[in-house]
């Protein structure tokens, strides 16, 4: 099981997107009230400080706040995490599977920390290995294939994707990856896997990314809780 020190980068991942969410994207009044709440609560829950006369705690700086908060008030995604948690929408056909090797393995390894280091549901796991189990096989394209196609999930240069520089890294190309599943897909954990991967990448073969679900979902669990 992972330690303390990862639980910390997951609760700070979470507490990240909530904090640029109510900062950036509501009016300024709404995030006040928010942080305002979020500030007070988390005050009187997680700060040993008082301020006298007050009855509160003494609030450290906002971030900090948040990340008591986010401590407090929202379960962790990766805790007690189960199989049928990432087969949210069930299997669909015939599924295939093999055993990676050691790059492939590590190529894995790198989808699921970024899904975690970005505070993602782990179902977002399953969906990028699936994609990339279809596309690579989990190797990471450094010659163009298909086109201009590389990396891990066969993204083109030309597509916009990024520079084959870029796209050659694992890092890269799974964030690339990820920002547009988010962008094209935002209920991708309530449409079958296939449909989620197939509106991001647009394959000429949609249908190719479900037979991957399981090796995919096996492997986020795996994945996680080593």
């Amino acid at each position: 099981m992972r330690g303390e020190a990862v639980c910390g980068i997951r609760l700070q991942a979470q507490a990240k997107n909530a904090w640029e969410t109510m900062t950036t994207r509501m009016p300024v009044f709404v995030s006040t009230a928010l942080c305002c709440a979020i500030a007070v609560f988390a005050a009187n829950s997680a700060t040993d400080t008082d301020i006298p006369g007050a009855g509160l705690r003494n609030p450290d700086q906002p971030f900090e706040l948040a990340v008591r908060a986010v401590a407090i008030a929202c379960p962790d995604p990766y805790a007690d995490l189960t199989l049928a948690q990432l087969l949210l929408t069930g299997i669909e056909g015939e599924q295939q599977r093999f055993d990676p090797n050691a790059e492939q393995l590590h190529n894995a390894r790198r989808i699921v920390d970024v899904v975690e280091r970005r505070g993602m549901p782990p179902y977002a796991a399953v969906v990028a290995l699936a994609t990339a189990l279809q596309e690579s096989t989990l190797r990471n394209l450094t010659e163009p294939e298909d086109y201009d196609s590389l990396g891990l999930f066969q993204q083109r240069p030309s597509a916009g994707w990024g520079t084959p520089e870029q796209l050659t890294d694992p890092g890269y190309a799974t964030e690339a990856f990820l920002d547009a599943l988010e962008e094209k897909v935002p209920n991708y954990s309530a449409v079958p896997l296939w449909e989620a991967a197939q509106a991001t990448q647009a394959s000429a073969f949609p249908d190719e990314y479900a037979k991957w679900q399981e090796q995919a979902a096996h492997l986020t669990l795996e994945l996680l809780v080593e």
